[in-house]
């Protein structure tokens, strides 16, 4: 699968050029990401063992979550000299198949791929602690469930608010990937990967 997308999607600096939402903050967090020095040397001794050459990223510019991930995978997997390359699901609908067919309908969908195409490792979304600080903040703001579904419905004014408290929400959730979410991002895609050495 990676070979028939390489030449369909974009290198992390393109994508940043050309993402339609949340430019400006994925750009301040490509300044700030530095991936842990650890970590990144695990990564470039787990990518020998297991024949680790590509790593690839499906998703879509909406997403909060890649806006604030996508910043520290990009130098992680340079460091390690893994090629990345991003897809946006809605315009390669076979690599969106290719997750959804097994039931991973979340994204960033992250891959690891070896030299002959064998999808080495898969992880989906955001790690898990990441994941209970998102539920925690959805429930200190109740409202942010019902809006989200009033503006989905077409509600202008649902619309408005939903999306200023979205922004809100995507300030908050990059600081906790830059206070040490970043680090469990790529601790828990490296753990996947020592696993198949």
């Amino acid at each position: 699968m990676i070979h028939t997308i390489l030449d369909k999607g974009m290198d992390p600096d393109t994508y940043v050029q050309n993402v339609r939402n949340y430019r400006s903050l994925m750009k301040r967090l490509f300044d700030a990401a530095t991936p842990d020095s650890g970590h990144v040397a695990r990564l470039k001794d787990a990518a020998l063992k297991t024949n680790a050459a590509y790593a690839s990223v499906q998703t879509e510019d909406w997403c909060g979550d890649s806006a604030c991930i996508v910043p520290m995978l990009a130098p992680f997997f340079a460091a390690a000299d893994i090629e990345l390359v991003i897809v946006r699901g809605s315009e390669q609908p076979e690599f969106k198949n290719y997750y959804e067919k097994d039931g991973d309908d979340h994204i960033p969908a992250v891959s690891i791929w070896s030299e002959d195409g064998t999808e080495l490792v898969r992880w989906i979304e955001a790690p898990e602690a990441a994941g209970k600080k998102k539920d925690a903040w959805k429930a200190e703001h109740p409202d942010f469930e019902p809006l989200y579904e009033k503006q989905k419905q077409g509600d202008a004014e649902a619309a408005k608010k939903f999306g200023a408290l979205y922004r809100q929400f995507l300030e908050e959730m990059a600081g906790w990937y830059e206070d040490g979410m970043w680090n469990e991002t790529t601790r828990e895609i490296l753990e996947a990967l020592e696993k198949k050495g």
